[in-house]
């Protein structure tokens, strides 16, 4: 049996798939620009951050797939986001971290009513 996605939770991974790779992009291709605004990052927190948006990266195409897992994915990745965020960069970081963690809000608001479809 096929399930219906419903629109807004297919433009939402739409949305974050774009995100993801820009980011893939940006700690792997474009860490000379990152280096270059923040010079006093560590070369590991780069690194890390380029891993987990890979590991984001998978976990959405586990919700494309109908796998519970890539939400519990997301949720862990971006707490762990937040922490690195807030290690390197201090309170400039909150924004940031509040962004990521109402992203995955956002993701659990629209993944909520179809929940039960997903394994």
């Amino acid at each position: 049996m096929i399930m219906k996605r419903p629109t807004f939770l297919t433009i939402w991974l739409v949305l974050m798939t774009i995100g993801l790779i820009f980011s893939l992009y940006s700690y792997t291709l474009g860490s000379a620009s990152i280096t270059h605004a923040l010079p006093k990052i560590p070369f590991w927190a780069i690194t890390l951050l380029a891993l987990l948006s890979t590991l984001n990266l998978v976990s959405v195409v586990m919700l494309w797939m109908w796998k519970k897992i890539g939400f519990y994915l997301l949720i862990a990745s971006a707490i762990i986001v937040a922490s690195i965020n807030g290690m390197i960069l201090g309170p400039i970081s909150i924004g940031a971290s509040i962004s990521a963690l109402v992203g995955v809000g956002i993701l659990y608001l629209a993944m909520k009513p179809i929940w039960k479809n997903f394994k």
